[in-house]
């Protein structure tokens, strides 16, 4: 598949020459200011983005401020292209976090070879990284893979007021499975589980990371309460099909897990909804971290362990300085559910 390039550039000469260099290097878009340059980004993720420093009204180095904030643009080089050609200009470019800085008049094989060598090592980047956000036993997400997409999704869905939940599912007394059946035994429990999750977790933006030991993560953006409580329950019921044995279980005489679960939807107490205007700058440093929904997450499976085990239960993220306000979604395999307030 070809690179993706963003050219930003107020100089139609300059666009129409970078055009003809860059030709056959990746599929190439132009922006003449920094509201279309932004626009193109959001709308499909480049691999390298040029940026002139000088652009009228909204300049270069706001669309780079805004562009750091991006969630699509982590990890893409940013290489601004300048007329000022002092030392002080381009120290200053590469401190905010510039991945490179060609000064004008530029030659065509200067700007060639900083192209293919900054998309180059994306490229290595990229790789490492897939390598990285897969864990090694289950083939699901890695913990650093959760980690980032959480933070994504949730500027994402800031962005476009949309609602996001979070799940963290951990394998009832799986020190005990361990102890009886042997360590081959609990990573194969632990691939099967990972499946059963992944079987129910199927759309293309979903996530499923095994979060350290015997918790899973699972990410679902673009997903209110209602959604996510009936995955939760599909998931427990998946697990409890597997029908692994545990006889020294004092839940069940097969495998279950508990599931705590936090959401951001227009039923959260700190709804803010769709934003207007959204200005990564400024609105950015008035929103919850969305290590806010991890909090919470927990509390809600410390709370379902505490209930008993082979449950899920949930916490607003509203709610998350008050503790006991965790809500039951759902009783042990075969019997009947309903919601109710813990």
């Amino acid at each position: 598949m070809d690179d993706k390039i963003v050219v930003v550039d107020d100089d139609p000469g300059t666009i129409h020459l970078m055009g003809r260099i860059l030709n056959g290097v990746g599929q190439l878009s132009f922006a003449t200011s920094g509201e279309k340059a932004l626009q193109l980004v959001h709308e499909s993720a480049p691999d390298l983005i040029l940026l002139d420093a000088e652009l009228p009204g909204m300049s270069g180095f706001k669309v780079f401020d805004a562009l750091q904030a991006a969630p699509d643009v982590l990890g893409v080089p940013i290489i601004f292209i300048t007329s000022h050609a002092e030392a002080g200009f381009e120290v200053s470019a590469l401190n905010m976090g510039a991945a490179d800085f060609i000064a004008k008049p530029f030659t065509p094989a200067r700007l060639l070879a900083r192209v293919k060598t900054h998309l180059r090592t994306k490229h290595t980047a990229d790789e490492l990284r897939r390598t990285v956000s897969t864990d090694a036993l289950t083939g699901v997400g890695s913990r650093h893979c959760f980690e980032e997409s959480l933070k994504r999704e949730w500027l994402r869905g800031l962005r476009g007021g949309d609602p996001i939940a979070l799940f963290l599912i951990d394998i009832d007394h799986f020190g005990r499975y361990r102890e009886r059946y042997g360590h081959a035994r609990g990573e194969i429990c632990l691939r099967r589980v990972a499946a059963a999750i992944e079987g129910i977790v199927r759309r293309p933006a979903d996530l499923v990371a095994r979060c350290g030991g015997e918790q899973f993560g699972v990410l679902l953006p673009q997903t209110p309460r209602r959604g996510a409580e009936y995955m939760a329950q599909r998931i427990l019921d998946a697990i409890g099909a597997l029908e692994i044995c545990h006889e020294d279980s004092p839940t069940s005489h097969h495998v279950t897990a508990s599931v705590g679960m936090s959401c951001y939807d227009d039923e959260s107490g700190c709804w803010e909804g769709p934003p207007a205007n959204f200005r990564f700058g400024d609105d950015l440093k008035k929103c919850r971290a969305a290590n806010t929904l991890l909090l919470a997450a927990d509390k809600a499976l410390h709370s379902a362990k505490r209930g008993g085990h082979a449950r899920a239960r949930l916490m607003d993220i509203a709610e998350l300085e008050a503790p006991f306000l965790t809500r039951h979604l759902s009783q042990p395999a075969g019997e009947e559910h309903h919601a109710k307030w813990a």
